[in-house]
């Protein structure tokens, strides 16, 4: 989707339309801002209104679940779930529903997202099979020595089309040269493929070919350090390789990254009278992770302002709660930018997406406001302090900014025009959706040591 239509989020929409869409009543509200749209309009609410009308529709297919529904899949993960406790989430504000003409629907991943967020709900669970590393044993590690992670990643695509022959133009997420990551080695493909340059902000392997199935191979580097940020007795540029400063550090970058008056004031009301960038962020870390909760959301391109969304429901995912870090520190003054790709922990390979601040004294530092906020509900103080300034060394980094261009750029609109983890295809004809292409990820091998 072109920038200006992604843009135009920030218009309000006419209230008539606006009250439709609230009310549910979608079809309606289509019909409207169809009519809508042959009246002769200024640029910006024409834009607007054919931006809804490209979004509505997908926002209403990530919510299909009836409270029926939603009961029997929690019951399936929880036997004695309780249609009592499924209300009582709904009046607790812990449930993510949309009114589609006239009948409540939940968000399709809601069971999933309460598991994640409710430590109650997780503990009564039927385990799910799921391998993670021993998070509180690598941090003590990591205190104790720096380590090199070093593993085999292999990306399988299969693309879901009927089109006889088509030519598809794909991009796929590639390890990037950062801060804490060497950049991919060792890169084979299935199908000719061109590389983008190692310090791209979104950093991706792009192919043109006929093939429905593709393989992306690649090693991945990754040499964390460990500090404590808030030993004031520290004064060291900690990754003194990392990206400078830019003014796109600073700034504002609507719809997602917009300094609206709500962020403004919840900023300054977090701020108060401190003016040390690393207090500063801290306040805003321990704000993020104790006071809002992690949840699945939607895709982020049918959603309108995801910062701001984040801190007035207090509910996010692990991107949302990035931005919201992001942007609070940036109204406060303290540079701060994204980091994301893979959560590459061996045996559950995922999309993860976290943050990075900038202080003088230290130098940037990353921030996992999703790993934190789960440790904080877990009461686990030592390993939320840990992810302020620190990560684990089980990721991918593909993506260093938020919004960056792909090289080559799209024909067509984005599926995610804001970050890149699963890949992106398009043919001559049109871009293809998410659930259009399938990527699934594996770790081949992997060695972790300490550091010479």
């Amino acid at each position: 989707m072109p920038d200006r239509y992604l843009e135009s989020l920030v218009c309000p929409l006419p209230d008539d339309i606006a009250r439709l869409i609230g009310a549910g009543e979608i079809d309606l509200a289509l019909q409207l801002i169809d009519r809508r749209l042959k009246e002769p309009l200024p640029v910006m609410l024409k834009t607007r209104l054919e931006t809804e009308r490209f979004l509505l529709p997908k926002r209403v297919k990530s919510y299909t679940l009836s409270h029926e529904e939603l009961l029997a899949e929690m019951q399936k993960r929880i036997p004695d779930f309780t249609a009592d406790e499924l209300n009582g989430l709904l009046l607790n504000g812990k449930l993510d529903f949309l009114y589609v003409n006239g009948q409540r629907r939940y968000f399709n991943r809601m069971p999933g997202s309460l598991l994640k967020s409710q430590p109650q709900l997780k503990r009564r669970a039927l385990p799910d099979g799921s391998v993670g590393a021993d998070l509180d044993t690598i941090i003590r590690r990591m205190k104790q020595h720096d380590v090199v992670f070093r593993y085999r990643l292999r990306a399988d695509v299969k693309i879901d089309d009927d089109e006889p022959g088509a030519l598809y133009r794909v991009h796929l997420p590639l390890a990037a040269r950062s801060m804490q990551q060497e950049p991919a080695a060792d890169v084979t493909c299935t199908v000719p493929f061109q590389a983008d340059a190692e310090d791209a902000l979104q950093r991706t392997a792009y192919m043109e070919t006929t093939e429905k199935k593709i393989a992306l191979e690649y090693t991945v580097t990754q040499k964390p350090r460990y500090v404590d940020p808030l030993d004031e007795s520290i004064h060291e540029i900690i990754y003194p390789d990392a990206r400078p400063v830019y003014d796109d550090d600073f700034i504002e970058l609507p719809p997602h990254l917009a300094f609206t008056p709500y962020l403004k004031a919840l900023a300054k009301e977090l701020q108060g009278d401190e003016t040390d960038p690393v207090k500063i962020a801290w306040r805003m870390y321990d704000y993020v992770t104790g006071r809002v909760i992690y949840s699945f959301m939607p895709p982020y391109l049918v959603m309108e302002s995801g910062a701001e969304y984040t801190a007035v429901n207090r509910r996010g995912d692990c991107g949302m709660l990035a931005l919201l870090f992001i942007a609070l520190c940036r109204i406060c003054g303290v540079p701060a930018r994204w980091q994301s790709g893979l959560d590459a922990t061996p045996g559950d390979v995922g999309c993860h997406d976290w943050a990075e601040f900038y202080s003088e004294r230290l130098g940037w530092l990353p921030v996992d406001c999703s790993y934190g906020g789960t440790a904080y509900r877990a009461g686990n103080e030592e390993r939320r302090r840990f992810y302020f300034g620190n990560l684990d060394p089980y990721r991918m980094v593909a993506n260093r900014a938020y919004y960056a261009p792909f090289i080559p750029a799209k024909r067509f609109p984005r599926f995610d025009p804001y970050d890149s983890q699963s890949g992106e295809i398009e043919t001559a004809a049109h871009g293809m959706l998410r659930d259009e292409l399938d990527t699934e990820y594996t770790m081949l091998w992997y060695d972790l040591m300490d550091a010479d």
